[in-house]
């Protein structure tokens, strides 16, 4: 869930042109909500039965799950944290972000206490997308998996001398909440975090220097046939390491007409295995106090830290720092035109993505809470 681009603000440029309609239709009485109408996580038997899957995930999920239409997208996302402190961010997408039929490729290459440099190239090429397991080629670039091991290649030589050729081994087994499916009615968002937690290994050229580098890695898969605009209004979304413990958390806030509810998602694990994979009125979330944005362009109050608990004593926070990987005023970055600025102003629609180098903790029943770090974003889409 991550690594959102230009192409979403054009997106929104569009939905602003239509949210005067959307606000007086909030003021209109409508029946209340089915289950099935309003945004869910999809965890029944019969649920598992239609999108053809088991509890135990097998390596096909990572392969294509849509068909190659405009009426879809798909990614398949990794990031690192390296050794030497440096974030590095890739992904591969088809249809991204859902309303213009390219394929696309990504980088990002945050070094310690330096500038983002980040590459999007867009194809208009179909690439290729095997079903059976990930394998992604889309141009002269590659991502190829079997949720064992992983290749990850961008080509310096096409995107400016940005770059990577790394192995990501998974030392954690793979997850998903339930089917992994957020519906509401007809439209759905699906992840599955393929390697949760894994030793990254490689070359990363940056500037056109290529230097070889090890840390710890995470891959994900999303797809959908819906603006992630249209049913979420916001969420948080972390992932790090305590100790020998990777932690995985996400709060999804989903939009007023479906629901207004929060579903939260939870997974903490080990090499050993899952200790903690728990969704919905099982995980309790709270938010720390509201606190200045590190940005200064960025006007509104954001929590400080966001925390999900159970009942058994297992709690984790994740929270917000100084240290921001990314800070993007959405709208902003796509839209220059004043009638649009000044539309969104007056509507209260300021969409903003964060990401920070998060401090973390871990409690557990009967141990002490532990320290860690990871990377935390919240993403605003209002």
């Amino acid at each position: 869930m991550q690594a959102f681009t230009k192409r979403f603000s054009r997106y929104l440029s569009l939905a602003i042109g239509t949210l005067a309609i959307g606000l007086v239709a909030c003021t209109t009485t409508h029946a209340p909500l089915s289950e099935t109408e309003k945004l869910h996580l999809r965890v029944s038997a019969s649920d598992f039965a239609e999108l053809g899957i088991g509890t135990a995930i097998e390596k096909r999920e990572d392969g294509r799950r849509t068909p190659q239409s405009p009426e879809f997208f798909e990614w398949w996302y990794f990031d690192g944290l390296l050794d030497d402190g440096t974030v590095v961010v890739v992904w591969f997408g088809d249809n991204w972000l859902y309303g213009k039929h390219k394929r696309s490729v990504s980088i990002e290459v945050t070094p310690a206490g330096g500038a983002t440099r980040k590459v999007l190239s867009d194809f208009d090429d179909a690439g290729t997308f095997a079903k059976d397991h990930a394998a992604i080629r889309i141009g002269p670039h590659s991502f190829e998996g079997d949720l064992d091991t992983y290749t990850i290649h961008v080509d310096a030589a096409k995107t400016g001398g940005v770059g990577c050729d790394l192995v990501l081994h998974r030392r954690v087994p793979s997850y998903r909440p339930a089917t992994g499916h957020l519906a509401a009615s007809d439209k759905f968002f699906a992840w599955l975090v393929a390697v949760p937690e894994g030793k990254v290994s490689g070359t990363l050229t940056l500037d056109n220097a290529t230097k070889t580098v090890t840390g710890s890695g995470y891959h994900d898969h999303n797809w959908g046939n819906v603006s992630p605009a249209d049913i979420f209004d916001n969420w948080w979304w972390g992932r790090g390491l305590v100790g020998s413990h990777t932690v995985i958390a996400s709060t999804i806030r989903a939009k007023q007409n479906i629901g207004g509810n929060l579903i939260p998602l939870l997974f903490v694990a080990d090499e050993k295995g899952a200790e903690v994979n728990a969704h919905s009125d099982d995980v309790v979330v709270s938010e720390g106090e509201a606190a200045r944005h590190p940005d200064p362009n960025h006007e509104r109050p954001i929590a400080s830290s966001v925390t999900l608990s159970m009942k058994d004593g297992t709690q984790v926070r994740f929270n917000t720092s100084q240290q921001m990987i990314t800070s993007s005023d959405l709208l902003k970055e796509e839209n220059k035109r004043f009638a649009i600025r000044l539309a969104a102003k007056a509507f209260g629609v300021q969409p903003w993505y964060t990401r920070f180098i998060s401090p973390l903790s871990l409690a557990q029943p009967g141990k002490d809470t532990m320290t860690g770090i990871g990377t935390l974003e919240y993403f605003e889409m209002k």
